[in-house]
């Protein structure tokens, strides 16, 4: 059995060096104690790998999170790529690895060994950091309950020296989620163009469902939300789509040009392998609780994880959708968005609304016109033909995108005059169609 999946390790579990005030990862201490020191051993990695890259071999993508993942240490770090690499191998389908590494940090441990390091090893590297000083400092503090601003950006820099690839990760808070187009362009004055944008949504202790009575005072309400993508949307299609890349945004505009989402909470299912320290699997990050544990890599193989029931029915979780859904204009943008959120909204998962149902209603219906203007012309700058007239989401999530080198070369063989129909089937004369991409 093949399943082609990353896998999201999490060497030193949720242990962290800072105290962020919304950090959901601070009650995971309950699971995994701090107090223990969880580290993954190079024999557990080992073994995974020997579990995992037969699994999904060529495809391996590594997201190396915690926590706070570099508590590891580079030396283990260094032997933990050089066990990727053995390892790949020797237990590989004979095709070369497309392996792929990716860590989060919350960058206040890295120097220039560190960016070395990730050059030699060609990572992905995403930072953490919720706009300027004052703002990020107001809830991401170390465990002495000083702001870090300055120690992630002094962190930034090693990245930047070394040209290390990075994103950088914003937690979307009470304090910048009023300020799309300010967060924006401080992002884009520090030379931060490939962007991430989370909201923080968590109940208090002892919530079962949302409120805004129940969520923390760091959590953004619905409104909030909607209001925010709305406005930071169009800040960005003002700054330019190319020019600054926003995650969120990058993949509404895939499928609406008819490519998959990357991002699990716009898929039509979810479920990955999340790797605890210890060897324990989960199926998602969000759901590292006894109700949503696996099995252990040392006492269950992971394609026996992997193809289990609880893995199954987690994966179908998302498809269970709330008659609401059903019948949304948006529901191909969005498939009842992530699990976790309708838990939180309504303490389940299945058949429930999720949290910012209503802040994306907002959303796509103001911006839905915009949305899909900009997929049209970023489609055809990338050499795709898609319909260009006004199309519903379904339709325009199933639409199948023609390279348009193809289309032209089709139209010169057949001989394919001005007036004649053009051969990406529009139904559109040829010279008000594919021909206007003619050199």
């Amino acid at each position: 059995m093949k399943y082609h999946t990353s896998v999201l390790l999490k060497p030193s579990s949720s242990r962290c060096n800072l105290n962020c005030s919304y950090c959901f990862y601070l009650k995971k201490q309950e699971v995994y104690p701090w107090s223990d020191h969880p580290s993954l051993s190079l024999e557990t990695f080992e073994l995974f790998l020997k579990q995992y890259i037969p699994l999904s071999s060529p495809h391996l993508t590594f997201q190396w999170q915690g926590g706070e993942p570099t508590l590891m240490g580079l030396q283990f770090f260094e032997s933990a790529m050089k066990l990727e690499r053995q390892v790949a191998t020797q237990t590989g389908d004979g095709n070369s690895p497309l392996t792929q590494n990716v860590i989060q940090t919350n960058a206040v441990l890295l120097n220039d060994q560190w960016a070395r390091f990730f050059k030699k090893w060609k990572f992905l590297v995403g930072v953490s950091i919720d706009g300027p000083p004052e703002w990020h400092n107001q809830y991401r503090t170390d465990l002495q309950s000083r702001g870090t601003h300055s120690a992630v950006m002094e962190g930034v820099q090693h990245l930047k020296r070394y040209k290390i690839p990075f994103n950088v990760l914003a937690v979307i808070n009470r304090i910048n989620v009023d300020k799309p187009r300010e967060l924006l362009n401080w992002m884009i004055e520090q030379g931060f163009t490939d962007l991430q944008f989370i909201p923080c949504a968590e109940l208090q202790a002892g919530g079962d469902s949302a409120t805004e009575n129940s969520i923390t005072p760091e959590s953004v309400t619905q409104k909030q939300y909607g209001q925010f993508l709305v406005e930071l949307l169009d800040a960005w299609l003002e700054i330019g789509v190319e020019r600054v890349r926003i995650r969120w945004f990058d993949n509404l505009l895939q499928m609406l040009c008819g490519y998959p989402s990357e991002l699990c909470q716009l898929a039509p299912n979810c479920g990955y392998i999340v790797l605890e320290h210890n060897g324990d699997c989960y199926p998602c990050d969000f759901q590292v609780d006894n109700e949503w544990f696996l099995g252990n890599i040392h006492e269950t193989p992971l394609d026996a994880i992997v193809s289990g029931e609880k893995f199954e029915r987690f994966s179908s979780l998302k498809n269970k959708l709330h008659p609401d859904c059903l019948e949304c204009p948006w529901k191909t943008l969005c498939y009842g968005e992530c699990p976790s959120y309708r838990i939180m909204n309504t303490g389940q998962a299945e058949y429930s609304l999720p949290y910012f149902c209503s802040s994306y209603k907002k959303f796509f219906g103001t911006c839905y016109d915009r949305l899909e203007s900009a997929a049209v012309e970023a489609a055809e700058n990338r050499g795709l033909r898609v319909p260009r007239e006004s199309l519903s989401p379904g339709e325009r999530t199933n639409t199948q995108p023609l390279l348009i080198s193809q289309i032209l070369d089709v139209a010169k063989k057949n001989k394919v005059g001005r007036n004649g129909s053009c051969p990406c089937g529009s139904g559109l004369k040829f010279k008000r169609c594919c021909a206007v991409f003619r050199p």
